[in-house]
């Protein structure tokens, strides 16, 4: 098991109350954070499975406070499974902004991403639709 430091990401093999490297009272650190304050600098974990499994979470939450992180890893981060796991987020979390985003990324040099792009608009407009509305048992 490896500890890491939410200031530095540093690891450990223990559990340390304060960082040796920048010197964080990490364990105060994490107590003055709630769960998607976490989740959200879990998004810069060194980990790499870590930022995508915080992503989705983030998704299904549907995190309004989580789209302009969400968006700084999408134009950030150059690894394909973290950006991939951002864009569904944004879509997931499907409010304005992060659907503004999303239309932006159908313009992108990248083809891979104006596809993940454009699908997860569609998917977003798909859940938009068969969403009930003002009692509509839909």
């Amino acid at each position: 098991m490896r500890w890491y430091c939410p200031g530095c990401w540093r690891d450990f093999g223990e559990d340390l109350a304060r960082c040796p490297h920048c010197g964080l009272d990490i364990h105060g650190f994490w107590n003055s954070k709630d769960y998607v304050e976490k989740l959200i600098l879990a998004l810069h974990h060194p980990e790499p499975t870590t930022p995508v499994r915080a992503a989705e979470v983030l998704g299904r939450l549907q995190a309004g406070q989580a789209v302009e992180p969400l968006m700084e890893l999408v134009r950030a981060n150059r690894d394909v499974f973290v950006v991939r796991s951002a864009i569904r987020a944004l879509a997931a979390i499907g409010n304005s902004a992060a659907l503004q985003f999303l239309e932006t990324l159908t313009q992108s040099a990248a083809e891979w991403i104006r596809r993940e792009a454009a699908a997860a608009l569609d998917l977003a407009v798909s859940k938009d639709m068969t969403a009930p509305r003002n009692g509509d048992p839909r």
